[in-house]
């Protein structure tokens, strides 16, 4: 089951792995948090759909560090849950 979402439109130079987690975490527990450098876009990935798609549904177009996000479902990384529980 796919719980990673694609967070794009955000200025990769002033939001960063941390600003995601504030503002996704409370949707539900993170395994993965990136936010690509120089790409404009970031990854989070949840331990389940539910906290997923409740996060998909609120957060789509909403502000983050003055830019607009847009969301939609990523590609699960392999092993990232894994690597994010040691």
């Amino acid at each position: 089951t796919n719980t990673m979402l694609f967070v794009g439109g955000i200025d990769s130079n002033t939001v960063s792995a941390d600003d995601l987690t504030a503002l996704f975490g409370p949707f539900g527990a993170l395994t993965y948090v990136r936010v690509a450098p120089g790409r404009n876009c970031g990854f989070v990935q949840f331990a389940t759909r539910a906290s997923a798609e409740a996060a998909l549904a609120s957060m789509d177009g909403k502000m983050a560090g003055g830019s607009r996000m847009r969301l939609s479902w990523g590609r699960s990384q392999p092993g990232s849950a894994a690597r994010a529980a040691q």
